[in-house]
């Protein structure tokens, strides 16, 4: 057992005396007239400085801040004592910073000193901030109404699923002058599905270039951006990264020890560094110092950036996190093909703070309700994301220029970028009841993607669909009865279809389909009452139908993976990558969709059958054990205080055929005793051992000796 009580006891002691003796008889006193810094981002109050400071990133400062008091104020909804500085930058006007966040630079006159009642430090960049008009994010209730009416009442942005589109919302006496001419007779045939007319196939998605790249570690560098990784985030981190500079095999491992963190629940981040031995009761079960160190991870943390675009003119909350966003989007249109059917739905990043969040929603349906909302679309056979659009809201900033498509209405502006990447292909999308704009599905047409939506009233019907006269057609049709309306819009044609259920009529717009059933189509079974008497009946789903029920729920599925990885106890990679920072949120969530992208890709294409959570923790081997940075010195070494830390060291020869991948030997090779190349840089033996410490380097008896004392590892077991 290891008690570390007493020692951080005496330590905070020290510290304590160690402060005051400074602040009493040391140097860098404040007071009236002395010269201090601060980070923007903790000046008060926060309109001024935000119109100064439009886009101040995390760790930019303000220097030359002339105090002139101390008082108390209340920040982050308690009494603080905060100094109030003057500034050249600010005429006139007043500024203030929490004490505990200022920097004396330069001392005013001694008889002007502050008196200090309490430390005072200055915080990281991690350390979040509320203004003093913020209020708490209120906690919900079980009563969804009422949850609704309070987010409406504190200004959130709502996505409530009984508010009906923009586009969809009729003028006053307009719809039945606006479906006049639109529709013909009710059709008893099948009809002939227009997609199969123009002589479209069902195709299955494709990976673009792979080459046969398979293993994990080789997917998540084909899915994930590399190009932006290694030309905007690393160079950019580096500007603000103390020490040696990172490289991308250092960030791989970086993103490793994220995601082996995100295979347990219960411990602490620095439970991960921890000292003592693991312990399967108490703390982390592993340690991860052998990878890397507590203080050199804490540091890219702290350092991570992510644009090397100047900010504009004008405030841009999302400045930060652009350049990550369209660098996915471009690399998933550059390496995968979707099938010929995907689904288009929301995403959930989970935040719970609106003052921090920009673009904070509330979408009460979604079992995650509050933070960031994606719209996200799916392959429907592989289920594999290949973009998305983060919902802005009212955070939108004027001054940009409006989104693609948007003049044809916000919502068909959305679909139309979503399936840019299926223009004249003739596929066909999937779209929830969010989605259900006629005009919508025209348009999708119009560009060669067919699609179908599911018709739902909210408050009303949508624009051009009478759905009270299209219920009284089937109130005498059996349960599991179909039937078709053909209609044409703007020299489009489309199809309402129509299914009797036993309490309602499900309704489809759709460009695609007919009333005929898909071959090995599976009978459906509905039991109900019927008058006072229990009826049970079968039939099966006619082609839009079918299709809806099996590919509405690809963007669900991704969802769950992404925040359960698998066992349905919340353990994911955004709920373990705990941060004050806004943007290592949406980087985690970007991250989150490539992991389960990878694990869906290996069940699609190489049907690689692992439960999820196992594919997790190979994939962490695989980036804590890359190779990328075969030959350069290391950019700091390993933190590797006590033995128990530290990993053994044994010269193993590799099985027959082997090839160490993915955390496993695979005999990929047709030699049997294939030679290889000594991975140290300047060895030219060939030998066919490994190091057990990591299996994926090829290493000869030579240096063996010298990779053990490069890592200050005495820990050797003899061959």
């Amino acid at each position: 057992m290891c008690n570390k009580g007493p020692k951080i006891a005496l330590r905070k002691i020290f510290r304590m005396r160690n402060y005051t003796k400074k602040m009493v008889n040391g140097r860098l006193k404040n007071g009236v007239g002395a010269q201090c810094s601060a980070l923007k981002r903790y000046l008060h109050s926060r309109p001024i400085i935000d119109a100064k400071y439009p886009n101040a990133t995390t760790t930019e400062r303000l220097e030359s801040l002339l105090a002139i008091r101390r008082e108390k104020k209340t920040v982050n909804n308690r009494s603080q004592w905060v100094i109030i500085f003057r500034h050249d930058d600010f005429d006139n006007v007043e500024i203030y910073c929490v004490e505990k966040y200022c920097k004396v630079i330069q001392e005013g006159p001694p008889e002007a000193y502050f008196q200090y009642e309490a430390p005072v430090q200055e915080a990281g960049p991690g350390v979040e901030t509320v203004e003093e008009h913020q209020v708490p994010t209120p906690a919900l209730t079980n009563d969804r109404s009422e949850d609704i009416a309070t987010m409406r009442a504190m200004n959130f942005d709502i996505d409530d699923d009984n508010e009906p589109a923009p586009e969809n919302i009729p003028a006053p006496d307009d719809q039945p002058a606006a479906t006049t001419g639109m529709y013909s007779e009710w059709k008893g045939s099948a009809g002939v599905c227009a997609r199969r007319k123009e002589g479209h196939r069902f195709e299955r998605a494709k990976l673009n270039g792979a080459n046969g790249q398979k293993s994990r570690l080789e997917l998540f560098m084909f899915f994930v951006p590399r190009t932006y990784i290694e030309t905007v985030l690393i160079p950019a981190t580096n500007l603000e990264l103390p020490g040696a500079p990172l490289t991308l095999g250092e960030f791989l491992v970086f993103l490793g020890l994220w995601f082996v963190m995100a295979t347990t629940m219960g411990a602490s981040r620095k439970d991960f560094w921890d000292s003592c031995p693991p312990s399967v009761w108490t703390k982390a079960p592993f340690r991860l110092s052998s990878y890397m160190s507590q203080h050199r991870f804490e540091n890219i943390i702290k350092a991570l950036t992510y644009t090397n675009i100047s900010p504009p003119v004008y405030r841009d909350k999302f400045h930060q996190i652009r350049q990550l966003l369209e660098a996915f989007s471009a690399t998933m249109k550059e390496v995968f093909i979707p099938s010929w059917v995907s689904c288009l739905d929301e995403s959930m990043s989970i935040w719970t703070s609106k003052w921090t969040c920009p673009g904070f929603m509330f979408v009460p349906r979604k079992p995650h309700p509050m933070g960031n909302e994606y719209h996200s679309i799916c392959c429907g056979e592989s289920g594999i994301m290949f973009d998305f659009e983060l919902v802005e809201g009212k955070d939108t900033p004027r001054q940009r220029p409006a989104p693609a498509w948007n003049e044809k209405g916000k919502t068909v502006g959305l679909l139309l970028r979503l399936c840019k990447n299926i223009f004249a292909t003739g596929k066909v999308v999937i779209l929830d009841s969010g989605f259900c704009i006629l005009q919508g599905i025209v348009e999708l047409q119009k560009v060669g993607v067919h699609a179908s939506a599911l018709i739902k009233k909210r408050r009303y019907w949508p624009k051009y669909i009478l759905g009270d006269s299209i219920k009284a057609h089937f109130d005498n049709k059996a349960v599991g009865e179909c039937d078709r309306l053909p209609g044409v819009l703007d020299g489009v044609n489309f199809d309402i279809f129509g299914m009797k259920e036993p309490d309602y009529v499900m309704m489809l717009m759709s460009t695609y389909g007919s009333l005929l059933v898909k071959d090995g189509q599976k009978l459906s079974h509905r039991e109900y009452e019927s008058n006072g008497q229990t009826v049970n009946t079968t039939f099966k789903y006619t082609e839009p139908f079918a299709n809806h029920f099996t590919y509405r729920g690809a963007v669900d599925d991704h969802n769950n993976r992404r925040h359960d990885g698998g066992t349905h106890q919340g353990i994911s990679l955004e709920t373990t990558w705990t941060t004050q920072r806004w943007e290592n949120r949406v980087f985690a969530f970007v991250l989150a969709v490539t992991e389960v992208n990878v694990y869906l890709a290996r069940r699609y294409f190489f049907k690689e059958e692992e439960t999820f959570m196992e594919f997790r923790k190979k994939l962490a081997y695989a980036l804590l054990h890359n190779t990328m940075d075969e030959g350069l010195a290391p950019a700091s070494r390993p933190n590797t205080r006590g033995s128990n830390l530290s990993p053994v060291h044994e010269l193993v020869r590799a099985p027959k055929n082997a090839k160490f991948e993915d955390g496993e030997w695979r005999t990929s090779y047709k030699r049997k005793y294939q030679q290889h190349h000594c991975a140290t840089s300047g060895c030219k033996n060939r030998m066919r051992t490994v190091c057990i410490c990591n299996r994926t380097r090829w290493m000869c008896t030579r240096c063996f000796a010298d990779h053990c004392l490069s890592t200050g590892n005495t820990n050797i077991v003899d061959s």
